[in-house]
């Protein structure tokens, strides 16, 4: 356990309290119990977590001990406000009551909070500013999966600058989500109830590449928006992606449990997008795509609005079963900037920390000031991945995936420098580190910093990245293409690679033991 002064409270609602440990240890902990004015609550071993169940504007001390002996004493008191509770008749998810709950939303008092009990069948629920949604555990919203009834988000209409509808990068008409933020303030939607999107019973998933009527929702749209928190829910079976806050600032993402299919397509789960000051703590992650997508949109929005994605902080989280643990890019032509990623578990991934690019980002798709530390990696096929020929399943193949070098032009990205240290690798199947520049366009400076590797022993040959070329690997240290400097500095592997360094147009390599 870590020292007492090294304990602190991440978000307080009416009824719940958020608790962070800072140690060095990855998500989890050893265990210790939890006393709540005296009272012994179990045991916990979660570095980031909630209590529920509190009183409204009551104070509380928590005392947590580990093997008899007191090690953190935190007091805290609750938020003042009254509860207002939602019961309809239309509970059991039956018949949509879509109409009822934004009735309620919309009618709170500015001293009140909402709590939604039971089971309701929604289309698309808009917040307001100074909400506090309450679902608590049992509780339950119910997408609707008929794309008819949904409302459209036009891609011709602003909100605040931006166009209202959006489509990986680009303006486009996409449905509402089930709760949509456009331009809201201070809200917070809490507690241990579910959001099920409920895509799995509809056609969400079926030619999802097609667009019918308008782009498929996300679970939570967030568009312009402001000190937005969301706590401990469990938002699964979206659409497209679980979480999308786009051109939104001061965020809060905490101990959230988003569950997709491993089979869903481009199920994302947390993709903000040229957002600014992001906190994405303790939160469980296992999706049909990349875990968490860092996104700043393509060529024409970056032109026009120039807003990177900034000030991201990622911390305690587990990330499981995604294409990609934390993944920066493809859409990155705002460029990316300020993202510590730390204290953190990628279980059976497909890769790990993965930079993604490709021509025709822009120069504005700079990537810089970028850390990866302290984080534990469980069974991921391809721990690193920098790849700028990027190319995903519905891009043909044209001018972007040349592997020749092209002379550079105000569409070609930027790619800086890049480090990972303090890190993990356990039962590695493809390859550690695959990182790979445009030839006019070089990757100039990554670096692996105390690096610790081990292979599955039964892996099959597979793709490190996806590239047009589809090359395979197996076991093999680092594959480098278009990189100025490759630094490896006590990267230590348990077993021999098949082969350590496979290098392409290559300026300097540096190891240090």
């Amino acid at each position: 356990m870590p020292d007492p002064s090294k304990i602190h409270v991440n978000l307080i609602t009416p009824t719940s309290v958020s608790v962070e440990l800072d140690n060095h240890n990855c998500y989890e902990t050893e265990p210790f119990e939890m006393f709540l004015n005296g009272s012994s609550l179990g045991m916990q071993t979660r570095n980031s977590f909630s209590l529920h169940g509190l009183e409204p504007g009551c104070g509380y001390e928590l005392r947590l001990a580990e093997d008899g002996t007191e090690t953190h004493t935190l007091s805290f008191r609750t938020s003042d406000r009254r509860e207002v509770v939602y019961h309809s008749s239309r509970d059991g998810g039956a018949e949509d009551d879509t109409a009822g709950l934004q009735q309620a939303i919309d009618g709170l008092a500015g001293d009140e909070f909402l709590t939604i009990r039971g089971v309701y069948k929604v289309t698309a629920l808009f917040l307001r500013h100074n909400l506090i949604l309450h679902l608590p555990r049992e509780s339950r919203l119910v997408g609707e999966t008929d794309r008819t009834v949904f409302p459209v988000l036009k891609a011709s209409t602003e909100r605040n600058g931006i166009p209202l509808g959006t489509w990986e990068g680009c303006a486009d008409d996409s449905f509402a989500s089930i709760l949509t933020g456009i331009g809201v303030k201070n809200v917070c939607i809490y507690g241990e109830g579910v959001i099920d999107c409920n895509a799995q019973a509809g056609d969400w998933w079926i030619d999802h590449r097609t667009k019918r009527i308008a782009r498929r929702p996300k679970g939570i749209f967030l568009h312009t928006c402001e000190n937005i928190a969301l706590e401990g829910i469990t938002v699964c079976n979206t659409p497209s992606w679980n979480q999308h806050p786009f051109y939104s600032r001061h965020l809060k993402y905490i101990n959230l449990n988003l569950v997709n299919p491993a089979d869903s397509p481009t199920t994302d789960g947390i993709d903000p997008e040229s957002c600014h000051d992001v906190d994405i703590v303790g939160v469980r992650i296992s999706v049909g795509d990349d875990c968490i997508a860092i996104k700043s949109g393509k060529i024409d929005f970056a032109r026009r609005y120039h807003t990177p994605c900034s000030r991201i902080t990622i911390r305690n989280c587990l990330m499981e079963y995604g294409h990609g643990g934390v993944t920066l890019g493809s859409e990155n032509s705002g460029g990316i900037r300020d993202v510590l990623v730390t204290n953190c578990i990628f279980r059976q991934t497909d890769r790990g920390l993965r930079i993604k690019s490709q021509r025709g980002r822009g120069n504005l798709a700079v990537i810089q000031d970028v850390t990866f530390r302290n984080i534990r990696m469980e069974g991921v096929k391809a721990p690193f991945v920098i790849n700028a020929f990027y190319k995903a399943g519905n891009d043909t193949y044209d001018e972007r995936f040349v592997r020749e070098y092209r002379e550079a032009t105000d569409l070609t990205p930027v790619f800086k420098e890049f480090a990972f240290e303090d890190i993990v690798c356990e039962n590695v199947s493809y390859g550690v580190g695959f990182f790979l520049g445009l030839p006019e366009s070089m990757l100039e400076r990554v670096t692996l910093r105390h690096i610790s590797v081990s292979y599955r022993p039964d892996a099959s040959p597979g793709e490190m990245a996806m590239t047009p070329w589809k090359d395979e690997f197996l076991h093999v240290g680092f594959v480098c293409e278009n990189v100025k400097l490759l630094e490896l500095e006590q990267v230590c592997f348990r077993e021999e690679p098949s082969r350590k360094l496979i290098l392409t147009n290559v300026d300097e390599v540096r190891e240090a033991d």
